[in-house]
């Protein structure tokens, strides 16, 4: 019994989650399509903050703690809204076991390109490029 109690307990202390999102826009030229964009993030529940740089060509989202947004929400949010989503920097927070970093509270396995420390609860930066067809594996590229 004493053992499941600490099972449970580590397993609910380990998170996974992604931290930060930086995507790059292609085709960000239009200031109140930027500001548009800006607004449709903050109603994304788990987005803590948001900032839209026309300038940079990039939006970045600080995400809450326990937030469930997977990075195909941001790139589909981006789409609906009429922008074209690029290269997209990330800091996540899963399970890293071999070449796969699991994200449980979303579901997601995602692949790892690069050398990372296996664990439960480990923080990677790096890059995921969207697929061309949403039915390709999403590949982190660590930086």
């Amino acid at each position: 019994m004493r053992i499941l109690l600490l099972m449970l307990a580590a397993l609910s202390t380990a998170r996974a989650e992604f931290l930060r999102v930086e995507v790059f826009v292609k085709d960000m030229n239009c200031a109140s399509c930027s500001d548009s964009l800006g607004r449709t993030f903050e109603k994304m529940r788990g987005v803590k903050h948001v900032d839209v740089s026309m300038k940079e060509g990039t939006v970045t989202l600080d995400l809450a703690d326990q937030n469930r947004i997977a990075i195909e929400q941001v790139w589909d949010a981006l789409k609906r809204v009429g922008f074209t989503p690029g290269d997209t920097k990330v800091t996540v927070r899963g399970a890293v076991k071999g070449a796969s970093l699991i994200i449980s509270v979303i579901d997601k396995t995602i692949a790892i390109e690069g050398r990372a420390p296996e664990g439960e609860s480990v923080a990677l930066k790096g890059i995921i490029a969207p697929p061309p067809d949403p039915r390709t594996p999403i590949i982190l590229r660590l930086e």
